[in-house]
């Protein structure tokens, strides 16, 4: 029997790296094709080629396979292509990739496009353009060569004149921050967000600690002005309206956007949001910077193609090789402990249990604005009469609960998911010591730190009280409904990794919390242990070394772009 020869499917640039002290330019991406499961990689060259526009390959490569994890498992799709400098074409080329005699030409992803910026080592300066068919398209020349800056100017200005004349999305973007630059010459700007009108997670606390003790950092932060935060962080100083005109010139000459849950929700309502991965980047140079709004315990929703980050913050070393094992980062990687940590603090006890468990996508889409919140939009399960609504309407009803409440003389705090606060809008009282709390109003990390008992389902907030050191409760009451419509793949298993015991039901949940009501209340060495072994840094000094990682990432690469 005859094998058939492979056909590839589909191919994608997802970064472009500069490694070997410059001498080398590393190009990152994947090639979706069959035979590519196993834990040997297939016995499969693949080639990459640089090719002239009439099609002529310029430059061929070998490519190294790489894991990566797709549609639901790991898989040989992933490569790495590494060219001398001195042998990346000149002039303008293009990038297809052959396997035998099947080839495909290359995507440039969103994230690629996203990160680009000129790079300027010894020899070339080269950078990543969208192309009108959206493949990957990179410009090289000859550097440093006389007159060599002039000569990129002015085929830059070039390239943004035909954008302009064919209206293509942020074509307005290099004219503004000529006709402004002389407002921020010299300048060196951080821009710092969340949600448009959100201020309480690492972004938020980020700013605050530059504000205080970076002055120095010409840092400012994005905000609703109908933000709740807004008048209270504006004492601090450079707090500027989203979608406002400064808004907008800060966008377009800053040095570094910084953001917990997505740049794009720092992108100013007038722009087209959905061309500003592929659009927006490259127009600015900007560095991209993932604050994250947690421990990402599920590291396959991070993908270097979708998101282009150039710093990507983790707490924990398992998280970092599961994030680098998955999607396709590696050294944007660093270890510095979220800036939100340096505010958990333990206060005195409260008497308080807090309740906060995670959406479902089945139940809910997923929500970030405060309209389609308002309206309660639903997914594909109705909520009323589901699995999760049962569950939380009978362990904030039972009648054991509210006894061990009075007897004990603690409260009871629900605080829903930001994606199913219209659910429990206007809940009617279930009971004196039983309080539901407005997710889109309160300080989550206030009414982290003042509970004595922390109960969750899988929401990655218990890394926080874990961080803090507050005794856990995990309740799996719909276990397999989350795996099969809501779960990813994760590097981290509650009953072998978790910081608490985990229970499957109502009754085995208030178990738990009378076991820890009749004991010391405090959390057990096990899961003591377990919680030192989880976090790299155990201190106060998060924000000052994500910052001390912003401006590496600045400085080296200041080195490398112009």
């Amino acid at each position: 029997m005859i094998d058939e020869p492979v056909q590839l499917i589909a191919a994608s640039l997802h970064g472009v790296d500069v490694v070997d002290a410059g001498r080398t330019l590393r190009l990152v991406g994947t090639c979706r094709r069959p035979g590519t499961d196993g834990e040997q990689p297939p016995d499969q060259t693949l080639l990459l080629h640089w090719l002239r526009p009439d099609g002529t390959r310029e430059l061929s490569v070998v490519t190294e396979p790489r894991l990566r994890h797709e549609d639901g498992a790991d898989r040989w799709t992933g490569f790495v292509a590494d060219v001398p400098i001195e042998q990346v074409p000149i002039g303008t080329t293009g990038m297809e990739i052959s396997l035998d005699a099947s080839v495909v030409p290359v995507g440039a992803a969103p994230g690629s496009l996203a990160s680009s910026r000129p790079l300027a080592v010894d020899g070339r300066r080269v950078q990543l353009f969208p192309s009108p068919s959206e493949h990957a398209e990179f410009v090289a020349q000859a550097y440093p060569r006389p007159f060599a800056g002039l000569r990129w100017k002015a085929a830059l200005a070039l390239r943004t004149v035909k954008d302009v004349l064919r209206r293509r999305p942020f074509a307005f973007v290099q004219p503004l921050r000529v006709a402004t630059w002389p407002l921020f010459a010299g300048r060196e700007i951080w821009l710092v967000g969340e949600r448009a009108d959100t201020a309480r997670d690492n972004g938020y606390h980020l700013f605050t600690y530059l504000r205080r003790e970076r002055p120095d950092v010409r840092a400012y932060y994005v905000l609703d002005r109908s933000s709740d935060r807004f008048d209270e962080l504006s004492e601090l100083g450079n707090v500027v309206a989203h979608s406002s005109l400064r808004h907008r010139l800060l966008m377009v000459h800053a040095t570094v956007l910084a953001n917990a849950y997505s740049i794009k929700h720092m992108v100013p309502s007038q722009w087209p949001k959905q061309h500003y991965m592929r659009q927006l980047g490259w127009r600015t140079g900007a560095y991209r910077v993932y604050l994250k709004h947690g421990i990402n315990d599920k590291a396959t929703d991070v993908r270097r193609r979708t998101g282009g980050y150039d710093l990507y913050l983790t707490a924990s070393s398992r998280e970092t090789a599961a994030i680098r094992h998955t999607s396709g980062y590696d050294r944007q990687v660093v270890e510095t402990g979220l800036p939100r940590f340096d505010a958990l603090v333990p206060t005195p006890p409260s008497r308080t249990i807090l309740f906060m468990p995670t959406w479902r996508r089945y139940l809910a889409p997923e929500l970030y604005t405060s309209e389609l919140l308002t309206k309660g939009a639903t997914g594909e399960v109705p909520f009323e009469g589901s699995t999760y609504q049962r569950f939380v309407d009978g362990l904030l009803r039972s009648p054991r609960l509210h006894a061990l409440l009075e007897q004990h003389d603690h409260r009871f705090e629900l605080m829903p998911h930001y994606n199913l606060v219209a659910q429990y809008a206007g809940a009617a009282p279930v009971g004196d010591r039983v309080e539901i709390l407005d997710a889109a109003a309160s300080d989550i990390q206030d009414v982290m730190r003042r509970c004595d008992l922390f109960l969750t389902d899988y929401s990655s907030v218990h890394f926080d009280l874990a961080y803090l050191g507050t005794p856990l409760i995990y309740t799996h009451f719909d276990r397999e409904e989350f795996a099969a419509g809501h779960a990813e793949p994760s590097w981290f298993d509650h009953e072998r990794d978790g910081f608490g015991p985990v229970t499957h039901d109502v009754e085995a949940t208030i178990d738990a919390i009378e076991a820890y009501l009749l004991g010391d209340r405090r959390r057990a060495p096990v899961y003591d242990q377990r919680a030192h072994e989880a976090f790299t840094f155990h201190d106060r000094d998060n924000s000052r070394r994500a910052v001390e990682a912003i401006e590496t990432l600045v400085a080296q690469g200041t080195r490398k772009t112009v």
